[in-house]
């Protein structure tokens, strides 16, 4: 078990999981208002379907953060010094 690991790169973890998972799925996003026929979001027609993709967006790069630290203290409880 190695939680100095843990401790000195949770930040790390936790920034790259929020900030990859941020572009891609407004990446995704921006493709999907492309298309006529969107696949993941709604068209964004007005202020409150904005908003609400604009939550769903960053709730789900919350949760790949979160993800990426479980990774991360998973990865410290299986190494060893």
């Amino acid at each position: 078990m190695n939680f100095k690991l843990f401790g000195d790169k949770w930040t790390q973890y936790y920034k790259r999981g929020f900030l990859v998972s941020f572009f891609i799925i407004s990446f995704m996003c921006v493709i999907d208002q492309i298309l006529n026929t969107p696949l993941f979001f709604s068209k964004i027609n007005n202020l409150s379907i904005f908003l609400f993709t604009l939550s769903t967006i960053f709730f789900a790069s919350v949760f790949c953060g979160l993800l990426g630290m479980v990774y991360l203290l998973f990865v410290s409880i299986i190494s060893k010094k």
